[in-house]
């Protein structure tokens, strides 16, 4: 009995250690992955059943390998953009017909009369005038130069409602009204040298060759000289042409007639010389 009294004695703390052992064992809850720290766990390269057997919680195709990190991938895709521009292309026509016997030239602002083949008439295309009275011959003017032949004192006072003329212009266009008169103005006038070469057009169908004037369609008839109000500088008994058939070019005459007779196309508006 007391041989029994002493082993018990001695087992005791042995027991007591034993169930303190195995109380840790089975209080201890294993994880889906080994602890690395845990002596139990396989290091890589060992071979393996399941991943909690390996150290690295990875057994493939029987062996503990590294574990694979995860990899997050983000795509960003951006949208093109594209802007439009549209622009807009405004195109306006040189010549217009206003269809009331004139053309407006758009460049220059300037109002022409058109010609006709209505002959005779006031804007008969064949008619011819000379710019001064004669003198003593037909080389040098009546009246020093002045502008008193019959391109003006017919052709023009006609245009501007004279006594027989078209329309009655009672006040001119300078005094901002006005009454009668051809398309309804008094201030028709005879262009000058500049403003006849503004509508020469050597790009006409009509002019290609050497045939024909050189000269927007829209004008109608033309003939091909035409007298300017522009007197030559050197001799007052002169005064500039521009001859419209090809190639174009200014030409000096004789106001009182003496090497011709020649058309007239009356113009409006701008700065006369």
């Amino acid at each position: 009995m007391t041989r029994l009294v002493t082993l018990a004695k001695e087992l005791f703390p042995m027991l007591l250690m034993l169930l303190a052992t195995g109380g840790s064992l089975l209080v201890a809850t294993p994880s889906a992955g080994a602890d690395p720290n845990s002596a139990n766990c396989k290091p890589n390269r060992a071979t393996c059943k399941t991943n909690g057997q390996c150290c690295s919680g990875v057994c493939t195709t029987g062996l503990c390998s590294a574990s694979t990190p995860t990899t997050t991938s983000t795509t960003t895709t951006l949208a093109p953009t594209t802007t439009t521009t549209t622009s807009t292309t405004t195109t306006t026509v040189r010549f217009v017909d206003n269809m009331n016997g004139t053309v407006t030239d758009n460049q220059t602002g300037l109002q022409w009369e058109k010609k006709d083949n209505t002959c005779p008439g006031i804007h008969c295309v064949t008619d011819t005038y000379t710019w001064c009275v004669a003198g003593s011959d037909a080389f040098t003017c009546a009246n020093g130069g002045v502008p008193d032949g019959p391109a003006f004192t017919s052709f023009l006072r006609m245009l501007n409602g004279g006594d027989t003329g078209v329309g009655n212009c009672t006040v001119s266009d300078a005094d901002g009204s006005h009454a009668g008169g051809f398309a309804g103005h008094c201030d028709w006038r005879l262009p000058t040298i500049d403003e006849l070469v503004t509508i020469f057009d050597s790009t006409q169908g009509n002019c290609v060759g050497g045939e024909g004037v050189c000269i927007d369609p829209t004008f109608a008839p033309t003939a091909n000289e035409y007298w300017s109000s522009t007197t030559l500088a050197r001799d007052s008994n002169v005064a500039w042409c521009f001859f419209f058939s090809t190639p174009g070019f200014t030409d000096e005459n004789f106001k009182p007639g003496g090497t011709g007779s020649f058309s007239v196309r009356a113009v409006r508006g701008g700065q006369p010389d």
